[in-house]
């Protein structure tokens, strides 16, 4: 089986417009990505594209237009409401809640305020919530592709933003790209917007500073509103595919040595990183100096979570420091198989040597029908070898 894979170029910068045009380019139906967007319970808009040129490149401009008296102050949680509310798929709902949450948890370190109580100004109005919203569409509409990132381009001089003038790179912007590779552009202009900095950095899994090996499919050009004479205001972004085979990531592994936390702090410590986007944590059994019993609490994550995450294990664990290292993680290619167990839907986790029922979905249905866990598990694997090609035996 193929992988998709989508490696976006900002650098010569990115904001939400020009990662829309982008995807647009590459095969997005922008109705369909309008239309998905008015699913967040917001109108008003239009959406138009167009081709223009930038340095001579042929590029889809996309543009978005609000009603001039449009709010342009919204929470954070207002926000978030707002999108974990809308009707989207899951996977769109999910990406564009992380995308408004680092903007959010940047703003408060920026203000030194509770993410609660802060308040957007420009990425708080209506296109900007368009802008992110439909970058994760537009994703969701090429297939959902694996998403890495080339170096960010950061112009240089003055930018007016609500608080005033604000030197570039924007503060928001500089937080946001913390630990992403980036290199200075020779020109006076914002190139990298902090809507831009939240989508990508979100959406990516990986840094890499040219294009994934792989088979390239096809390629998309989104253009910025300015046409400077330096360099062409575009994004690109290139579609390929690459063979099935073991995929290589370079991962952020953190960890942190607790001895006085209870059990229960540790399992919630997990549930909590998971739940914030971490690929994987766990905790080891370890024995500490004067032979106090404790545990080792790991959490595997991307780059851009990195922060984030450290910040959840000193917080839930009151540790005083955590360990953070580069590692390399090779997954194998899986999909899902949903099959039935008396009504109950099961998905079925299916690997090059194997498939596993997912628990959650197990145990919910063993609930209901008030049956063991592991004969739900049993006629979901059961179930799985009937509709497949698979044979007895072939189970994670």
């Amino acid at each position: 089986m193929a992988v998709d894979q989508l490696w976006i170029d900002p650098s010569f910068g990115a904001s939400g417009d020009m990662i829309i045009g982008a995807l647009i380019d590459l095969g997005a139906p922008p109705d369909r990505v309008a239309d998905t967007v008015r699913g967040v319970g917001i109108d008003g808009f239009s959406m138009a594209c167009e081709t223009v040129e930038r340095g001579g490149l042929r590029c889809a401009r996309a543009t978005i237009e609000v009603p001039a008296d449009e709010v342009a102050h919204r929470s954070w949680s207002t926000i978030d409401a707002m999108i974990g509310s809308a009707s989207l798929p899951p996977s769109v709902s999910k990406g564009a809640r992380q995308s408004f949450r680092r903007l959010g948890e940047v703003e408060a370190a920026i203000h030194q305020e509770p993410i609660d109580q802060v308040h957007f100004h420009e990425v708080g109005a209506l296109d900007a919530i368009v802008d992110i919203v439909g970058a994760w569409v537009a994703w969701h509409l090429l297939g959902e592709p694996i998403v890495t990132v080339g170096t960010f381009g950061l112009g240089h001089g003055t930018v007016d933003a609500a608080h005033g003038e604000l030197p570039l790179p924007a503060p928001a912007v500089a937080e946001l790209l913390r630990g992403w590779p980036s290199r200075g552009v020779d020109i006076d202009m914002e190139t990298v917007t902090p809507t831009g900095a939240a989508i990508l950095t979100t959406m990516a899994q990986a840094s890499s500073p040219s294009m994934p090996a792989g088979t390239i499919s096809a390629t998309g050009r989104g253009a910025g509103a300015r046409n400077p004479n330096r360099h062409p205001n575009i994004v690109t972004a290139i579609f390929s595919t690459r063979a099935d085979g073991p995929e290589t990531t370079a991962m952020v592994e953190l960890a942190s040595n607790v001895d006085d936390v209870s059990a229960e702090v540790v399992a919630y410590t997990i549930e909590r990183c998971l739940a914030e986007g971490a690929a994987d944590a766990w905790a080891t059994p370890i024995l500490m100096k004067k032979g106090r019993p404790a545990h080792t609490l790991t959490v595997l994550c991307s780059g851009a979570l990195a922060d984030r995450l450290r910040s959840v294990l000193q917080l839930e664990t009151g540790s005083l420091g955590v360990r953070q290292r580069i590692v390399e993680r090779h997954a194998a290619e899986r999909h899902n198989v949903q099959v039935e167990v008396d009504g109950h839907s099961i998905a079925v986790k299916v690997g090059p040597d194997g498939a596993k029922p997912e628990y959650e979905h197990c145990a919910a249905a063993a609930r209901a029908l008030d049956e063991p866990l592991r004969s739900v598990q049993a006629r979901a694997l059961e179930a799985f070898r009937a509709s497949t090609e698979h044979g007895p035996g072939d189970a994670l």
